[in-house]
C-alpha cells in the first residue's frame, strides 16, 4: 500500500510539469504524444445526438409514375400513411419512405368514436365533459420532418362518451351518436379543429360529420351549413378540410347508386379532398375498384384527383392515395 501510494505521488508530480493553462482550459502537453491526441476529435456539445430517423416500412401495391401535366399546379398528388398517434410518439423522428416514391404527408387519428381526444385539449367543452386526453401533440408534430405534410384525422358527431354525459346532445333513435342540429356540439367540433390547426396541421379531415347512416331525419342543409362554417373558420388560419366518405356514398356493386346525406357532389363543392376507405374486397379486386373509380370519375368529372382512397396498398393510378398500416 505505501508502495502504491508513493508511486502516485510520483507520477503526479512527473505530470505535473506538462499541465498547461491556457484560455480554452487545461490540458497536458506531453511531448511523446504530441500529434496522437492532436488527432482525437473533441466531442461537440451541440452536435445532434438524436437517434437515426425512424423509417416506417411501406409497399404500396403500385408506385407508377403520375402525369404531372394532368395535375393543377395548386393541388399535387397526394400520397399519405395513416399511422395512430400513439405510435408516432414512440419515434424520434419521422422519415416516410416508399418503394419507388416518398410520401408527402401522413395522417393522424386524433380521437375515434368513442370521444376521447388523443391529446390535451384546451377546448372547453372537452374539458368540461373530461373528453380530454393526456398525449402531447404539439411535441409529436416537433419531431415531423418540415417537408411531410401532417392531417389530423378527427371524428365528428359519432362520440360514445359524450351522448353519455350530455344526454340532451345526443341525436334521438341513435345510440352514441350527436345531434348535428345541437349548436354547441358543431361549435365543439369546430374549436377542436381549429386547435388542431393552430398547432401545426394542414389539414383536418372529418369523419362522421353528418347524421347516420340511413337516418331518416336527416337534414342535408344542416351539414352542408355545419361544414361551409368550419371551411370559413379553417381558412383563417390556412388550414384545408377533407371528408371521409364511404365506398356506398358513391356506387354499389351491383351497379345502384345509394343515397346519402349530403352527397359526394355536394361535399366536393366544399371540402377539397373527399377521402374513402375502401372496403377490403376492393382493395383486392381490380373490377371493383375501377367500378368504384369510374363512379368517382362521373361525379367529380376533371376534380377526380381530389379523391383519396384509404388502403391497405395505393390506388391503382398511383396518383392519390392513404396507406394504412
Amino acid at each position: 500500500m505505501l508502495a502504491t501510494f508513493i508511486l502516485l505521488v510520483a507520477v503526479f508530480f512527473w505530470f505535473q510539469r506538462y499541465i498547461v493553462h491556457t484560455p480554452d482550459g487545461v490540458r497536458l502537453d506531453i511531448p511523446f504524444l504530441r500529434g496522437i491526441l492532436d488527432e482525437i476529435p473533441e466531442a461537440d456539445p451541440d452536435a445532434d445526438t438524436q437517434e437515426e430517423a425512424s423509417v416506417i416500412p411501406v409497399t404500396p401495391a403500385d408506385t407508377a409514375e403520375y402525369d404531372q401535366s394532368v395535375m393543377p399546379p395548386d393541388l399535387p398528388p397526394f400520397r399519405s400513411v395513416l399511422i395512430t398517434a400513439e405510435d408516432l410518439e414512440r419515434m424520434p423522428d419521422v422519415n416516410l419512405t416508399l418503394e419507388g416514391a416518398r410520401a408527402d404527408a401522413i395522417l393522424i387519428p386524433v380521437n375515434d368514436e368513442t370521444g376521447q381526444l388523443w391529446w390535451r385539449s384546451d377546448v372547453g367543452t372537452a374539458t368540461r365533459y373530461a373528453l380530454y386526453g393526456t398525449g402531447d401533440l404539439n411535441l409529436m408534430l416537433e419531431t415531423i420532418a418540415p417537408e411531410i405534410g401532417r392531417s389530423a384525422l378527427l371524428v365528428g358527431f359519432h362520440n360514445r362518451l359524450m351522448a353519455q354525459r350530455n344526454p340532451p346532445a345526443g341525436l334521438y333513435g341513435a345510440e352514441y351518436w350527436l345531434d348535428p342540429r345541437n349548436v354547441e356540439m358543431r361549435d365543439y367540433i369546430r374549436d377542436l379543429a381549429l386547435e388542431l390547426g393552430q398547432m401545426g396541421f394542414d389539414e383536418i379531415v372529418l369523419k362522421d360529420f353528418s347524421f347516420p347512416p340511413d337516418y331518416t331525419d336527416a337534414e342535408e342543409a344542416v351539414i352542408l351549413a355545419f361544414l361551409q362554417e368550419l371551411v370559413n373558420a379553417l381558412s383563417l388560419i390556412d388550414v384545408s378540410l377533407g371528408v371521409v366518405t364511404r365506398e356506398s356514398d358513391w356506387y354499389a356493386p351491383d351497379g345502384d347508386v345509394y343515397p346519402s346525406r349530403p352527397g359526394p357532389a355536394q361535399l366536393s363543392d366544399i371540402a377539397l379532398r373527399l377521402y374513402c376507405v375502401l372496403d377490403p374486397e376492393t382493395a383486392a379486386d381490380p373490377e371493383r375498384y375501377e367500378a368504384l373509380m369510374a363512379a368517382v370519375q362521373s361525379v367529380l368529372g376533371g376534380g377526380a384527383y381530389r379523391f383519396v382512397p384509404i388502403g391497405p396498398g395505393s390506388s391503382s393510378d398511383g396518383i392519390n392515395w392513404v396507406v394504412q398500416l
